[in-house]
């Protein structure tokens, strides 16, 4: 029961900070608030070692086909259960408490070369439900979505594929890790990388991240995939123990909302 508690108390506070990163970079940010918890395990492995990060290029979201946004319903494009999930346990989505991360999101516009950033609200939104790889606990995706203007879908494709934004996701994901936190977890960030866009995907962020506690070191990858399409912002998170999310797996949850994505 300790490792359990240890562990899940982990997760909540490495999801937390990066959900909270995440809040800076998305359409009018993405809810802040833990993720699921992690069910027992008792990980003992360094942080990850990442290669050398490469830059995606820009890329442009698709248009959108001309249904007006108060017809359209964030719900139609997070994560569900299909095949692409089979290998999946789902749960109910994460608490979606407001955020207070302008401050930051502006930052980090402005580091990229896009000032002024000052989004306005969506006319929807939601966050869709927890999977859990039935084999691998530590195994995890979940999935948000939020109904914009489409030139606010311009702008934020704009910031999350400028050469400069995993820089920038760095220093503001740093700058909010910092020291020793309240539950005793200290955080050091690997790597923060942009390999080029999987298909159907407007950006990936990866970051490799060491979490510190009394009884040793546990290493973390978390993907964050963008969606920038027509007037829907999808950000879809996967992340994993010590190892990078399987591609397979991970390019089949990216397949089913980039084919949901088209219909708008």
């Amino acid at each position: 029961m300790g490792g359990r508690r240890r562990d899940r108390s982990v997760f909540r506070s490495v999801s937390g900070g990066i959900v909270a990163s995440v809040l800076a970079v998305m359409a009018a940010g993405c809810q802040e608030g833990s993720l699921a918890a992690l069910p027992a395990t008792t990980p003992t492995t360094a942080p990850v070692a990442a290669p050398p990060a490469t830059t995606a290029p820009t890329a442009a979201p698709a248009q959108a086909t001309g249904t007006p946004a108060e017809d359209l319903r964030a719900g139609d494009y997070v994560l569900t259960a299909g095949p692409e999930t089979v290998d999946f346990e789902s749960s109910g989505g994460a608490d979606d408490p407001d955020s207070d991360s302008s401050a930051m999101r502006a930052e980090i516009a402005a580091c990229v070369g896009v000032p002024g950033y000052d989004p306005p609200p969506p006319s929807d939104e939601t966050t869709g439900d927890i999977f859990t790889n039935i084999e691998e606990s530590d195994f995890q995706a979940i999935s948000r979505a939020k109904i914009l203007p489409a030139e606010q879908i311009s702008e934020n494709a704009e910031i999350v594929t400028s050469p400069r934004f995993a820089d920038c996701y760095r220093g503001a994901l740093e700058e909010q890790l910092a020291g020793e936190d309240s539950s005793g977890f200290t955080y050091e960030i690997v790597a923060v990388e942009t390999p080029s866009p999987p298909p159907g995907a407007t950006a990936l962020v990866r970051t490799s991240m060491g979490i510190t506690d009394e009884y040793g070191t546990y290493g973390y990858v978390f993907d964050t995939v963008y969606f920038y399409v027509g007037q829907v912002a999808v950000e879809l998170e996967v992340h994993n123990i010590q190892d990078v999310p399987p591609p397979a797996v991970e390019q089949g949850l990216i397949d089913q909302i980039a084919d949901k994505l088209t219909n708008q």
